[in-house]
């Protein structure tokens, strides 16, 4: 392997480690995007051209509910789930981070 080819891999795995694989379901069609670790999970949707709910982008109003199915999230705010809600693998899209390298979310079913 060539240094060239080395630093190409490296760059590869740098940007791997940096997103986290996103398998969400909306309006009954599956879709798959990588979401950079660096910006909130709506923000990812959005800029994947992927249009889901939202409002505020502040995590106060819970337009952008959905259901975690799979994978791990923090949210950096939450004015509007309560212990219930997210014990129910409710999050809010807007202030979502990554924990684990996959999700699966779903705007159908909540």
């Amino acid at each position: 392997m060539s240094q060239k080819q080395a630093s190409n891999s490296a760059d590869i795995k740098d940007q791997l480690r940096d997103t986290v694989k996103v398998t969400l379901t909306l309006n009954g069609a599956t879709t798959h995007i990588l979401w950079n670790r660096q910006i909130p999970l709506l923000d990812a949707l959005l800029n994947a051209g992927i249009h889901v709910p939202n409002s505020c982008c502040r995590g106060a109003c819970g337009t952008c509910i959905c259901k975690l199915e799979e994978g791990e999230v923090r949210l950096k705010r939450n004015f509007v789930l309560s212990e219930t809600h997210l014990q129910q693998g409710l999050i809010l899209a807007c202030v979502a981070a990554p924990v684990s390298q996959s999700i699966t979310i779903n705007y159908d079913e909540f």
